[in-house]
């Protein structure tokens, strides 16, 4: 059975899709390792536990999501077809505009952090070949 749901990429506004509701079909979509956050009472976010760190995608509360992902309405622990205020809820909250620029903010920092901490391995390897070169000699 497919059920409208919403699809989320990087970089790309939301879109409104029919999928099949089996999570076989939603694993191979997202990913193996899913991660699911609730958003409401009936609605659930389904993402992949192990995106790239690159694929910055949307920020729900203090969590930044990471690579596709999809949201569905759940009844009696089943996945549904969302309802149309809930389609429109949801792709008013994931709208691009809204997110980009907090996005790029934590793109730049993590950056940052990233090549500072590759910097200072680089650091402590060389001093640690220094030291093995004069301990050999």
């Amino acid at each position: 059975m497919k059920i409208k749901c919403l699809l989320v990429m990087p970089g790309s506004e939301v879109q409104l899709v029919r999928l099949p509701s089996n999570i076989k079909f939603i694993k191979a979509f997202i990913g193996e390792n899913l991660l699911k956050i609730k958003l409401s009472e009936n609605t659930i976010l389904v993402a992949n536990k192990d995106a790239r760190i690159g694929e910055f995608n949307r920020i729900v509360g203090e969590n930044i999501i990471l690579g596709t992902f999809l949201i569905f309405s759940i009844k009696n622990n089943r996945r549904v077809s969302m309802k149309k205020k809930d389609i429109r809820k949801y792709s008013n909250m994931f709208k691009l505009r809204r997110h980009q620029r907090k996005i790029e903010l934590y793109r730049e920092e993590y950056l940052e952090q990233f090549y500072t901490k590759q910097r200072e391995l680089k650091l402590e390897n060389a001093k640690r070949n220094i030291e093995k070169i004069f301990r050999a000699a």
